[in-house]
């Protein structure tokens, strides 16, 4: 993949300065909104690892690294698009919960889906042998969980249509004006 492909999650940047850099941990995501487009893009790119690593510890007791790249690897990931952001207030070095509702869209099985999700992040100690610190700086955003708004099935793609990223404007995918057998259904 050229590394100066468009990122994934939709923003303007390229992959190798948006996304990439919080996925290979060069950086780490200073908002909640930052991790969930660095997640929407291990997914597009099928970093399972990473996926789970920004799980919350209270939520990767629950998860498996074989499960969520089935899920990655079972579907294409066209666009996300982010709806809303709730950035509440940290009260004495105390992270209240911060929300991203966001769409991910997606095809499997020559089917167009959107996942709509109202997203949980909190802020914590991301190794235990930070424990004895209590700054800021020390924290990362994690994923807790999130509230399914609406997982719909929107349509069943034939291979003759224009492809339906050509719909999104988000989309990351760079064969524009294709028909869906050249393009993401390739």
């Amino acid at each position: 993949m050229s590394l100066n492909k468009k990122c994934f999650c939709g923003s303007i940047k390229s992959f190798s300065a948006c996304c990439q850099p919080l996925i290979i941990k060069e950086k780490q995501s200073l908002t909640p909104e930052q991790l969930m487009r660095s997640r929407f893009s291990a997914y597009a790119t099928g970093n399972s690892q990473y996926i789970y690593d920004t799980y919350a510890k209270s939520s990767q007791v629950s998860q498996s690294i074989k499960e969520i790249s089935e899920w990655s690897e079972a579907c294409t990931w066209i666009a996300l698009q982010i709806h809303s952001i709730n950035n509440n207030e940290l009260i004495d070095n105390e992270s209240a919960e911060q929300f991203v509702e966001f769409s991910a869209i997606y095809i499997t099985d020559g089917v167009l889906c959107e996942l709509r999700e109202n997203s949980r992040f909190i802020l914590e100690i991301p190794q235990p042998e930070n424990t004895q610190t209590n700054d800021k700086q020390d924290l990362e955003w994690r994923y807790i969980d999130g509230d399914i708004v609406k997982h719909d099935e929107l349509t069943k793609i034939k291979r003759k249509e224009l492809c339906p990223c050509n719909s999104f404007p988000t989309t990351w995918v760079i064969k524009k004006g294709k028909k869906y057998k050249q393009c993401c259904g390739n």
